[in-house]
């Protein structure tokens, strides 16, 4: 048996024993078997059947399910006794459940861990266990008073102490391997990866910790990650074949979140599918070549000095400075904080400039990191052209496309791999999760990842469960999902449905899997009208409890229902946030108030480094509600001279924006929205309440509750060249430049205070409050 196998069993005989101590205790009828471990659990009465499903390499990768929910497996990487403790603390009451002393297993061998150990190599026998139970291999591992966590956890990989200092090199590890785990430290600092050995197996785990504080709080707050700590990209690899073995596994996480993330599943199938596309192009011996050529020239030898740690440019971003600006200076002062924000404040122009030049010097060379594709001078947008594709290529979408340009091997296999995903992290949402490649929309890439419009993707998708939990991690609050429905039905009703009805749902049939029910290439408008019909109001889905609930309930009603749901949910790709009361704008005078974000990392980079040059104001726009289910995929779009456009363009082609809420709200077409009243209320809609009534009691003002409604959105947009001012009318041509913060919406034809005006201080100064609001913890 592995030390494994008896780990579990002894984790198992620990539980029981606590159990079987107290005859009140809830859990009963424990099973065990070879990979899993069952019981149930009866709280008042009600009972609840728990399974855990371990892998061979337990306790990482194992699952708890309850059998309640079947579809809901949750991942955990901690031992079943650590899990017990927390679940008998909920359901039951605190107890001590001895964890099981892993040093008391019987030593079956140490292959030639001490010579691995020589390197800072974590050394874990796959035999053996560890000496001490805070280094068991495990996410979860329960930590003790007086060891740090990263200690046992990682590893400590300083300089002087990764190589073995003898003459003779160590035969179990393969030196490519050494040497490549060393290059990817020197080049992005000494926390950039770790590195646990298992002996028996001879087997490594190597862990890239992809740093991404240098994203902006609130999109981190839209993709459910943490900016204050790493990605962990984690590839299984041979400790002494390395490149000459099979395609490493890979695990895509961040240590603090228990649950899936949608940006890691994403990004694990990004790093899945170049690993395939490379492993059958490198080799140990190849890459050695390459390296021993690399190795005669020092020019290609960057210096630990001037290369630039995302640590020290995140600080620049969270100052405001631009991410390609923040690297250029952070070069040319040699990587000092302090000297790199001194040069952009008193001289900006040379961060544009530093980067212009490196990219002359490199002309050969078509490898570009995200922050050097694009730049912004005076609020204009420069970006390369391109001709391949028939439909618009904004700069956002540029910066993607260069993106999945694979870096070279010049500085080892690990290097370009951590490079490679290091670039797609600010573009992820600009590809489709299922096919990774670039979304089929015109105005390009939206904030929130979500499944294109191809096919293969949505059958994938739909029927296969393929990336799920990267489109719909996100989750949407029942507040934001009411919205959502009430512009669909407002679209689908509109006279103009079938220019502003985009994009058209693509549903499978769930009578018939192969076929789609809904689809681009077969309008149906009456049949999706009798599909929302059916839905059951924002309420009855609360009072269900449960998706399958809610499924059962809609599915009695029509088969397509629930399936039209959910793609609405999924396929929204704007961050949208019901603003609690407390941090709502008090001028605008509606309960349902709104953070609204969609713009991807890419496109707010270029948005702050104009932003840095020209200074930024906000402006209101106001658009028919029918309009909003294509905004919130779409983005804000110049419809001047299109067929989008509905009222006259005196001003030039552009964004019409206006300061005056009075102006937008006129825009805005009130009275014309249509919201589906709750069947228990009939046709009617509801009494009118007062106004006070209505804004002072949360219960009353959670959902909507009117058949007439009306949207009004604040933007921040740039004080650039691409900015005109018509009095109360502003237009602004670069969309590029105009950024959706806050969405606001008015019931019976209710306005807010129409005169407002966003250049007055006492309004800016309570914007910026709420802004600041929204981004904090």
């Amino acid at each position: 048996m592995s030390w494994r196998r008896e780990l579990l069993a002894r984790d198992i005989e620990s539980v029981i024993d606590v159990c079987i101590r107290d005859p009140a205790c809830p859990f009963k009828n424990f099973e065990h078997s070879k990979n899993s471990f069952s019981f149930v659990l009866n709280v008042n009465g009600e009972l609840a059947a728990y399974t855990f499903n371990v892998t061979e390499d337990y306790p990482d990768n194992s699952a708890l399910t309850c059998l309640n929910f079947p579809d809901k497996p949750e991942i955990i990487r901690e031992r079943i006794p650590v899990v017990f403790t927390r679940m008998a603390s909920e359901h039951w009451k605190p107890v001590d459940v001895c964890l099981p002393d892993i040093s008391s297993i019987q030593d079956k061998g140490g292959g030639d861990a001490s010579a691995l150990k020589s390197h800072n190599l974590m050394v874990i026998d796959d035999e053996q266990p560890p000496h001490s139970p805070s280094s068991v291999y495990t996410d979860g591992t329960c930590d003790t008073d007086d060891t740090d966590y990263d200690d046992m956890y990682y590893m400590d990989l300083d300089d002087e102490a990764y190589y073995c200092e003898d003459d003779e090199p160590d035969s179990s590890t393969h030196p490519l391997l050494l040497h490549d785990m060393e290059q990817v430290r020197k080049h992005f600092g000494p926390d950039a990866i770790n590195g646990r050995v298992f002996t028996e197996l001879r087997d490594i785990d190597v862990e890239l910790n992809i740093d991404v504080s240098f994203l902006e709080e609130e999109i981190s707050k839209a993709w459910c990650i943490s900016r204050s700590e790493p990605i962990v990209v984690r590839l299984h690899c041979s400790l002494t074949k390395y490149l000459d073995a099979n395609v490493p596994k890979v695990e895509v996480f961040q240590p603090s979140k228990s649950g899936h993330s949608g940006i890691c599943s994403q990004l694990r199938k990004i790093a899945e599918t170049v690993l395939l596309q490379q492993w059958k192009n490198v080799s140990n011996e190849k890459v050695q070549s390459q390296l021993k050529t690399a190795a005669p020239s020092p020019s290609k030898s960057p210096s630990r000095k001037c290369s630039v740690e995302d640590r020290s440019l995140a600080k620049l971003v969270d100052l405001g400075f631009g991410i390609d600006d923040a690297r250029s200076a952070l070069k040319m002062s040699q990587g000092l904080v302090e000297e790199a924000a001194y040069l952009l404040v008193n001289q900006p122009e040379l961060g544009c400039s530093a980067s212009a030049d490196q990219s002359n010097q490199k002309k050969t060379s078509k490898r570009l990191f995200p922050w050097q594709r694009s730049s912004s001078v005076n609020g204009q947008t420069v970006t390369p052209t391109g001709t391949d594709d028939l439909h618009l290529i904004p700069a956002a979408t540029q910066n993607g496309k260069n993106a999945k340009v694979i870096p070279s091997l010049e500085h080892g296999f690990l290097v370009q791999l951590y490079t490679y995903l290091r670039n797609r992290i600010p573009t992820l949402s600009e590809f489709c999760v299922v096919c990774d490649e670039q979304h089929i929309f015109q105005n390009g890439a939206m904030l929130k990842p979500a499944v294109c419009e191809r096919e293969l993707c949505v059958f994938s998708f739909q029927t296969l469960g393929v990336m799920q939990d990267a489109a719909e991690n996100i989750a949407s609050g029942a507040e934001v999902v009411d919205l959502m429905v009430a512009m669909v039905v407002s679209s689908i009703k509109s006279s103009r449905r079938q220019l502003i009805f985009e994009p058209y749902p693509m549903v499978v049939d769930p009578r018939n899997p192969k076929e789609l029910a809904f689809t681009p290439k077969k309008k149906n408008y009456e049949r999706i009208q009798q599909a929302l019909d059916s839905f059951i109001s924002i309420r009855e889905m609360l009072a269900a409890g449960c998706s399958t609930d809610v499924k059962k309930r809609m599915d009695g009603q029509d088969m397509l229902a629930y399936p039209l749901l959910q793609w609405i949910i999924s396929s929204n790709r704007s961050h949208i946030v019901k603003l609690p009361e407390g941090r709502q704008i008090r001028f605008m005078h509606t309960p349902h108030q709104f953070l609204l974000l969609s713009s991807p990392p890419a496109k707010e980079a270029t948005f702050r480094k104009a932003k840095m040059i020209s200074g930024s104001t906000f402006a209101f726009h106001g658009s028919h509600i029918e309009n909003w289910h294509s905004i919130l995929r779409h983005g804000l779009i110049n419809a001047s001279g299109t067929k989008h456009q509905m009222h006259g363009a005196v001003y030039g082609k552009g964004i019409y924006l206006s300061p005056h809420s009075s102006v937008s709200f006129g825009y805005s077409g009130m009275g014309h929205g249509i919201h589906k009243q709750a069947k228990k209320q009939g046709a009617q809609a509801l009494p009118k309440e007062p106004p006070t009534n209505r804004q002072n009691s949360p219960s009353t003002c959670r959902f909507l509750q009117s058949r007439n409604l009306t949207c009004i959105a604040l933007c921040e947009v740039v004080n650039s060249r691409e900015l005109t001012k018509h009095g109360h009318v502003w237009v602004c041509t670069n969309p590029d430049l105009v950024c959706t913060r806050f969405f606001f919406v008015y019931e019976d034809g209710k306005v807010g205070d129409q005169a407002v005006d966003t250049t007055q201080e006492k309004y800016t100064r309570e914007i910026i409050a709420a802004m600041a609001d929204c981004s904090a913890p």
